[in-house]
């Protein structure tokens, strides 16, 4: 069985010599191959298609519209650091917006900051929180924390209907840029990003792979100039992503993102964490000159 999106990417499940694997590919010339050991759930959401195997390798996998968003074994490097990186550069996150991250992943490290005193997880997918909580019991737990706050809603309706200036961080753990994801991606979306945030609030996003040749970089971080014109592209190395390197743009209205506002709480996420540290939080700001020069203008980590 094969579905192929409109970036040319796809997903196959096929009897082969060896098993059953799931494909994806992308832009035509690289393939991510995950070797399968049993289809626990697939069906097809009133937005996109959802899937979820079980794999040799990696654990458990959820994937959207043939796309990998989670699998157990490498997930904790996405969540963390679009979690820790802004909370422990602001130093006094109390209510946090996370848009998307459905799975619950983002929503479980940033409750892992004891100042947090609301989170908002805001996802447009019924089915992914279901299939999250049947699933991937450890990516969802927070769900349940008394502080956590799960609506079914569009993000982007969320946050034009959201009174100003209620949240010290925002996180926009979206999809890619295809489907119910576009409107994330859009300036007028941060626009009203920055209308909901405080006045020295943070904003996250997930960004893409810099190796991806059909990212118009200059607008996906572009877009973040609509909450500040002060924007940092952080990098990371996720195997299951595309291309296996990862980016989040960062927008801040005061704090220096590379900077740790509260060793206190440092601390104590670095004991629950398996990829974060103070190094990697400070060495992540540091890019290639190819991704620089892709960023030229829009980050000032890019000059």
């Amino acid at each position: 069985m094969t579905d192929t999106s409109p970036i040319d990417n796809q997903h196959a499940h096929e009897d082969v010599s060896n098993g059953l694997w799931y494909h994806e590919r992308h832009e035509g010339e690289l393939e991510l191959g995950l070797h399968v050991t049993r289809v626990l759930h697939s069906e097809k959401s009133e937005f996109q298609r959802l899937d979820v195997f079980e794999t040799s390798g990696f654990g458990r996998l959820m994937t959207l519209d043939g796309l990998v968003m989670v699998t157990e074994r490498d997930e904790f490097v996405y969540h963390e650091m679009i979690a820790h990186v802004p909370l422990l550069a602001h130093p006094q996150p109390e209510r946090v917006l996370i848009i998307g991250g459905g799975d619950g992943g983002t929503l479980r490290e940033v409750l892992r900051h004891k100042c947090v005193k609301e989170a908002v997880l805001c996802e447009i997918d019924g089915a992914v929180v279901e299939a999250a909580r049947r699933f991937f019991p450890n990516l969802s737990e927070a769900m349940d924390d008394k502080r956590a706050k799960v609506q079914i809603c569009d993000g982007v309706d969320f946050v034009q209907k959201s009174d100003a200036g209620q949240f010290d961080v925002v996180i926009v753990d979206s999809t890619d840029p295809i489907g119910p994801g576009v409107g994330l991606f859009s300036a007028s979306f941060y626009a009203g990003v920055k209308r909901v945030l405080k006045e020295d609030g943070i904003v996250v996003a997930q960004c893409e792979s810099p190796w991806q040749k059909n990212v118009n970089f200059q607008k996906v971080y572009g877009n973040l100039n609509e909450v500040s014109d002060a924007v940092y592209a952080m990098v990371g190395s996720i195997p299951t992503y595309p291309l296996g390197f990862w980016s989040w743009g960062v927008a801040t209205r005061k704090h220096d993102p590379r900077t740790i506002a509260d060793s206190s709480r440092l601390e104590a996420v670095i004991r629950s964490s398996r990829y974060y540290n103070e190094e990697i939080h400070r060495a992540a700001f540091a890019l290639p000159n190819f991704f620089k020069r892709s960023l030229e203008g829009v980050a000032k980590n890019a000059g």
